[in-house]
């Protein structure tokens, strides 16, 4: 069949039986070649289903009864059917094999389509979903074949409710539509970045959950916009396998067969924004045939939003429904719509791709304006526009707004002007900090206001205001200093700390010759100097400024003031970066009882403490009183500010910090995707908080899924953007280097890992001198590769100074402490220092046992070391109490393909060869080789190891082992 023909029959079997035949008729009239083949294929099409061919699921290919429930499917069991679509059928199924509870959908090929072009359709679709990850985007867990040759897909189970349902159901305002339709956009938008154009979006592929996430589902019409070759490509994959587009949703260009680009998402889009806020199709308003439409979609333009929702006399108990579902009444939508949502919906709806909005990121941006009062891009500019729209954004101080709004407009004057109002106000310095945040306030990502956070393009209007203090305010140091640290503070939490700190120190100079050495404001400059200054690095002299801060406000206000928990803060974050953490909680812990006491235990001033204190305890190991913690800062922020605002963010990633280390690593990603969603659309890609997500990100997928090549991604773009930041010289890039070392060697790229190590530590050293955890880190990463190469000798004096900077840094108790002791004590067993290893190997276990018992891999692997350490002794009897529960653990946790499962099993079928149950050995180093043959270059020594082990085995057991193991299988 033609791509041509399978669209026309696409087409007809969607219609309906009084819409086919005036379709039928266009078409013999236009195509009488076509319509005639379409004729005989839905005569065929009807004799096929008088039979019931394909109206019930397939059979299977062995005969047995055609329903799948209770069959497994890789991993998964087979629970109930979930729907049908063009492609296949689509399953809830739920995790079989043990090592974890959950459910997810598998979507099958039918089998009616496995044929070349069927399987390539579905290969397209997984690899789009695999290249999707995004929070609002179902993703892709796995891929594969089931055993009657169907291609399968196993997505991620969304329970959730078509998003028009939820919406009208919950009886949603325009403005709370509006924002769950940016949910959908980031998620458009991420797709697009992936060079993946949707083409289907339409209602029943958004669903919302029960807590208002939205999910995109189904990408499988989706369009690679490049292909192997770099070529976009029109190829009869789009052609068959199920309607192409649904025609309801469906841009101009796909129905006239133009080109299929981002701008076809950017339609569809508007026409979910017009149908969610109006109620009505933009272009079938009445009852149209399916070809009435299509025709309109090309043809007519739409009516204005605003018009929607008023309709004729005849439809007014629909209008007064429709507005009763949004809260509102017609009069009172038409209102809201006219003007801002008239232009930004129309531009969506453009019949030409080139007039709509460039990118699903700008008709975002417009909604996010719309949603703040600010100017959108979808109005021709003028000067009443933008007075309306600032006068609205300051209702309360409307006559300040005018003052300024006529300032902005005559240049020099403004600055006068603003001198005057400032001059006459009591408080002279608040008045200046309250039009900066006016003016500024957009570039600021910290800000509390739920609709603001994010707007951070206002970056090149706060450098001009950082240009233009010294020569508008020549004659006013008091107000000049108190613009600089306000400008100072924006800064900072842009994360741009190399200007804060200029602007800060003038600040604070100019604010001493005024006020003398000691003064509140001076007090005020120093703290925020001393946060950009540890910011940069620069910590002996954040240190002084810092504590000098605090005591000038112990001072003036005593130890139970706002200001002195403020100096805390601040002195804790320093000493936490210099690994003192008990100053560190001391600081923060009087913080949190200084703010307790003076708003009470829910403000947000005091989740800010607890974030404060909580990422302190996870330093220091104490993961559960971390995460109890984050959990309680997480509830105020999300209430206070919003899910999307970057302090939220913040507290949901250093979350998912503390669940990855008490061992929950699905939560942990799904935490660090979402913060790293949410601080993207609010930071953008250049700041700190978000390279700080990447890495973190990045050092789960690595050691706890094998993702590597994921991982060096995630960190080679968090590399770069901690140059672009901060130069070569920074703990962040230091941090970067140390963890790619760390991928080089999950790869087997030993030599890569030493040099990046030795890069990470050329750094580190710069910025801390001769101790710091960063340091000791890189000095691990280096003697493992040492270990690797089968340099133990050589490994064994540099973690003693490993284990000596984390025992003084860390203490003698703390988890990295004692992994990095095991660490010396596996390289003091391979260069065959058996007792001293059998000794700290003990003292590790004992201390792991007793102190971190919520990590039992930690402790499984210690115990696979010493049990390899006694075999190595000849106490096989002793070791194999410790061996016999640890192979199940770490199959559990790592999985039966991992080299840590084979290390087990190694460990274990020794000391059984030793024991004499040479069947059980064998059993068990078949399956540890078996596994090593496929990473041999990650573990090189365990592979030896376990050949040896096998060798040793046959020889006590008086077999050849030709044919028995892996290798020779």
């Amino acid at each position: 069949m033609t791509g041509k023909l399978a669209a026309h029959l696409d087409t007809a079997l969607a219609l309906d039986p009084g819409e086919l035949e005036a379709w039928l008729a266009e078409l013999h009239r236009t195509d009488p070649e076509a319509a005639v083949a379409v004729r005989a294929l839905l005569a065929r099409e009807r004799e096929l289903d008088a039979i019931g061919f394909l109206t019930s699921p397939p059979p299977l290919l062995d005969g047995s009864p055609p329903s799948l429930e209770g069959q497994r499917i890789g991993a998964y069991t087979l629970v109930r059917p979930l729907g049908q679509g063009g492609m296949g059928g689509v399953w809830l199924a739920r995790r079989a094999d043990g090592r974890y509870d959950a459910e997810v959908a598998i979507k099958f090929l039918n089998l009616s389509l496995v044929d070349a072009v069927g399987h390539e359709r579905f290969r397209r679709e997984g690899s789009a979903l695999a290249r999707l990850t995004h929070p609002n985007i179902a993703h892709l867990i796995d891929a594969g074949v089931s055993g009657l040759g169907q291609p399968y897909l196993v997505l991620e189970r969304v329970d959730g409710e078509r998003i028009d349902a939820y919406c009208d159901r919950r009886r949603l305002t325009p403005r709370e539509r509006i924002r769950l339709v940016q949910q959908v956009l980031g998620a458009v938008a991420h797709a697009h970045a992936n060079l993946l154009v949707h083409r289907d979006l339409k209602p029943s592929n958004i669903l919302v959950t029960g807590d208002g996430t939205v999910k995109l589902l189904d990408f499988g019409i989706a369009k690679l916009l490049g292909s192997e070759a770099g070529v976009a490509q029109q190829t009869d994959l789009t052609d068959v396998g199920g309607a192409p587009l649904t025609p309801e949703f469906a841009a101009p260009e796909q129905i006239t067969g133009g080109p299929v680009t981002t701008a076809t998402d950017v339609y569809a889009l508007g026409v979910l924004l017009y149908l969610l806020l109006s109620g009505r199709h933009p272009t079938a308003p009445g009852q149209r045939t399916r070809a009435e439409h299509l025709r309109a979609a090309v043809d007519t333009e739409p009516r204005r939003l605003s018009a929607a929702v008023v309709g004729p006399a005849a439809e007014a108990a629909v209008s007064s429904e429709v507005a009763a579902v949004r809260g509102s009444t017609g009069r009172r939508l038409r209102q809201a719509y006219l003007g801002d949502l008239d232009n930004i919906v129309a531009k969506a709806l453009k019949k030409n791709p080139a007039e709509r909005y460039v990118t699903v990121t700008a008709l975002a941006d417009d909604l996010a304006r719309f949603l703040s009062d600010q100017p959108v891009s979808a109005r021709a500019d003028s000067l009443a526009y933008r007075a309306g729209k600032f006068a609205r954004r300051n209702r309360i101080g409307v006559a300040v707004a005018s003052i300024v709004g006529v300032a902005m407009l005559a240049g020099m004057a403004r600055e006068r002007q603003l001198r005057a109002e400032a001059e006459r106000a009591a408080g002279r310095a608040i008045a200046v900090e309250q039009f900066l945040v006016t003016v500024f306030g957009a570039a600021d990502p910290f800000l509390a206001a739920r609709d603001t956070a994010g707007e951070v393009s206002a970056r090149v209007l706060l450098d001009r205001g950082a240009e233009r203090i010294d020569t508008s305010l020549a004659a006013e140091p008091d107000l000049r200093a108190s613009l600089r640290v306000a400008l100072g503070r924006i800064y900072t939490n842009l994360g741009m700390y190399e200007r804060s700190a200029d602007q800060l120190r003038q600040a604070v100079d100019e604010r001493r010759s005024i006020h003398g050495d000691e003064h509140e404001a001076v007090a005020a400059a120093m703290d925020q100097l001393g946060v950009a200054l540890t910011r940069q690095n620069h910590l002996d002299e954040a240190d002084s400024i810092l504590r000098g801060a605090l005591a000038q406000h112990r001072r003036l206000h005593g130890d139970d003031h706002e200001a002195t928990g403020t100096s805390l803060d601040h002195l804790g974050e320093l000493l936490e970066v210099r690994d003192d953490f008990a100053g560190a909680e001391a600081a923060m812990q009087e913080a949190l009882a200084i703010r307790r006491s003076l708003y009470g235990d829910d403000a947000l001033e005091t989740s800010t403490s607890k974030h404060n204190l909580a990422q302190v305890l996870w330093s220091r190991g104490e993961y559960t009183r971390a995460a109890d913690l984050f959990n309680e800062a997480l509830v105020v922020r999300e209430r206070e500010l919003g899910p999307d605002h970057p302090e939220t963010a913040q507290t949901v990633q250093s979350l998912g910090q503390a669940v990855q280390l008490l061992g929950r690593f699905d939560e942990a990603e799904a935490l660090y995707r979402r913060a790293l969603a949410a601080k993207r659309r609010a930071l953008g890609n250049a700041h700190p908080s978000v390279t700080l997500t990447l890495s973190n990100l990045a050092q789960l997928l690595n050691r706890e899924f094998g993702r590597y090549e994921e991982a060096e991604i995630l960190l080679r773009e968090s590399l770069a953007l901690n140059r672009q930041i901060f130069g070569d010289t920074h703990h962040y890039v230091a941090d970067d280097l140390a963890q790619l070392a760390v991928v080089a060697q999950s790869r087997g790229d030993f030599e890569a890992a030493a040099r990046l190590s030795g890069e990470s530590l050329a750094v580190s050293r710069a910025v801390y001198g001769g101790e710091h955890s960063i340091i000791a880190f890189a000095l691990n990463t280096q003697a493992n590769s040492l270990r690797a190469m089968g340099r133990a000798e050589q490994a064994v004096p540099v973690l003693r100074e490993v284990v000596a900077q984390y025992r003084k840094l860390m203490g003698p108790e703390h988890r990295f402490t004692l992994i990095v002791t095991g660490n010396l004590a596996r390289a003091l067993r391979e260069s065959g220092r058996f007792s001293e290893a059998e000794s700290l190997f003990r003292e590790v276990l004992a201390k792991l046992e007793a102190g971190h018992q919520e990590d039992p891999a930690a402790v499984a692997q210690i115990r696979i070391a010493l049990g390899r350490t006694l075999n190595d002794l000849g106490r096989s009897r002793e070791a194999l109490p410790l061996l016999e529960p640890t192979t199940a653990v770490m199959r559990d946790r790592y999985g039966a393909d991992s080299w840590r499962t084979a290390e087990a099993q190694l460990a274990l079928g020794v000391a059984k060869s030793a024991a004499g149950s040479f069947a059980q050995a064998e059993s068990l180093l078949v399956a540890a080789q078996r596994t090593l043959i496929v990473q041999e270059r990650q573990q090189p020594p365990l592979r030896k190891d376990i050949d040896l082990a096998l060798r040793q085995l046959y020889r006590a057991w008086g077999r050849s082992g030709n044919g028995r193991s892996a290798a020779g299988s």
